[in-house]
């Protein structure tokens, strides 16, 4: 009988149980609606099920919102395909990443600002080994840039490659990784705070990324091939 009502009060869920339904509630009601009570609620478990699991509320979070990477991936997968030169790779990236950002504001923040970069890196390898369907067909540049435990450090790993291929200066490079990476968050954190409207994301993007396409015409040391094709195809 004890064993019983034992077995009710925590329940069988797993760690992929929570972050699954943690992140349908985030989908439909928005991560403000998310608390351990309301989780308990609608899993039919007690508060102390679920700390069995997670260190805190803050960390089942931060795995709810790792599945919003999955649309990210899918772009990069996209571009990648068709990105020619390294130019056409760093663009396109940052394309990409400021789409889903500025569509998804808070989970990105989350993601990678709030919570310690070093744990972006460690915890998505375990993210995937629960939900191996979210990566099929993983882009090669999305693990790349995620073995670098920084935000600045993933854009270097990109500025490398315009390096090693003759596209960019070393000392050109820190230039670039800066301006990119500031540049960003000051683009950021104003869609953070002051909010946007899905139609209006397309043409902050394109401020974002013609400003950043500015100061590498300044900075590039070469731009052969270079045709900007991945904003034509909203890649």
């Amino acid at each position: 009988m004890a064993e019983t009502k034992k077995e009710s009060y925590f329940k069988g869920f797993s760690r992929r149980d929570y972050i699954q339904k943690v992140h349908e509630l985030i989908r439909k009601e928005g991560i403000e609606a998310v608390s351990i009570r309301r989780i308990a609620r609608e899993m039919g478990c007690s508060s102390a099920s679920l700390y069995r699991h997670f260190e805190s509320l803050s960390e089942l979070l931060y795995y709810a919102e790792l599945r919003t990477l999955t649309t990210y991936i899918l772009r990069l997968n996209e571009g990648e395909r068709r990105w020619k030169t390294a130019w056409d790779t760093y663009m396109g990236v940052w394309d990409c990443y400021s789409r889903e950002a500025f569509a998804n504001p808070e989970a990105y923040n989350l993601l990678f600002f709030e919570y310690t970069n070093e744990k972006l890196k460690d915890s998505i390898i375990e993210y995937y080994n629960m939900f191996p369907e979210d990566i099929k067909g993983t882009s090669h540049i999305f693990w790349t840039m995620l073995k670098c435990s920084d935000f600045m450090g993933r854009d270097f790993e990109m500025c490398k490659k315009c390096v090693r291929e003759g596209a960019l200066s070393e000392d050109r490079a820190l230039q670039l990784n800066r301006i990119a990476c500031m540049l960003f968050k000051g683009y950021f954190m104003t869609v953070l705070k002051d909010g946007i409207q899905p139609e209006e994301i397309d043409e902050r993007v394109g401020m974002y990324t013609s400003d950043l396409e500015l100061a590498v015409y300044t900075l590039a040391s070469d731009m052969k091939g270079y045709k900007g094709e991945w904003r034509e195809k909203g890649l």
